[in-house]
């Protein structure tokens, strides 16, 4: 265990008084320059405050009640009977035990309460960890079923761009579907591209408008992209599709020259 680890196990016990007075120096020291030690223990001490005040003063039982009153009377009636000289000492020992027992017993409770303290802090954190995973996957599922339902749509388009003289020959196909206004591209033998530039895809609409901005994308090592877009245009219906090089994050109106493109 590090001194530190030793420090961090040490902070219930500090909380509630029950270290010795070198110990409680030296934790102190140690609390002036580790900033997680001094959060936790300012995190226990307003776990304590919040016990404190949840908590009823309990009653004892009646019966519990007499028998202490007859043990102390029974403790009277012992140091009446010991000589003179006894007597101090006999009550100097009663006294420290009665005061040390309550003393005990609430550091025991106090070291419990911080245990399971911690043990609620670990379980709310892990449960965090599970819902933070579990959207993650909602958000890859949801994702996939945009790609089949645009790649399985009735009306989806699936056009091919090229580009000649080239070899390998960088292509791209795009699967649209109007009706369900998604689009899905997939690219392949695409050439690295300039600093500060990325490819975007152009809608070319059957209306004869002007292009319409589909997206950005970038290749990974091996000349290959994909981009994927749903909720997309309002249902414009396209004749072909377009792609060139623009300066990031992407333009508003094509830069010449065209890299690939397509018809319907």
């Amino acid at each position: 265990m590090t001194a530190h680890e030793q420090y961090r196990e040490n902070l219930p016990l500090y909380a509630v008084g029950a270290l010795t007075s070198e110990e409680s120096q030296q934790l102190k020291r140690h609390l002036a320059e580790c900033a997680a030690c001094s959060d936790e223990l300012l995190s226990l001490n307003e776990a304590a405050a919040q016990i404190a005040m949840a908590v009823e003063p309990a009653v004892p039982p009646e019966r519990l009640r007499q028998q202490l009153l007859n043990r102390v009377d029974n403790e009277q009636v012992g140091l009446l009977k010991q000589p003179v000289d006894a007597r101090p000492g006999r009550r100097s020992r009663a006294r420290k035990v009665w005061f040390w027992t309550p003393v005990f017993a609430s550091v025991i409770l106090a070291i419990a309460l911080v245990t399971l303290w911690r043990q609620e802090r670990k379980l709310l954190r892990l449960n965090r960890e599970l819902a933070a995973k579990l959207e993650a996957n909602d958000r890859v599922a949801q994702q996939a079923r945009e790609l089949i339902n645009t790649l399985t749509a009735n009306d989806a388009e699936r056009i091919t761009l090229v580009a000649a003289g080239t070899k390998p020959q960088p292509a791209a196909k795009v699967v649209y579907s109007s009706r369900q206004r998604s689009l899905v591209l997939l690219a392949g033998n695409l050439n690295p591209l300039p600093p500060r530039k990325i490819y975007e895809l152009w809608l070319l609409p059957a209306s004869g408008k002007q292009p319409i901005p589909a997206g950005t994308f970038k290749p990974d090592a091996h000349g290959a992209a994909t981009l994927v877009l749903s909720q997309f245009a309002g249902g414009v219906e396209a004749k072909g599709f377009a792609v060139t090089i623009e300066n990031e994050p992407g333009s508003i109106v094509p830069t010449m020259p065209i890299i690939l493109s397509g018809s319907a």
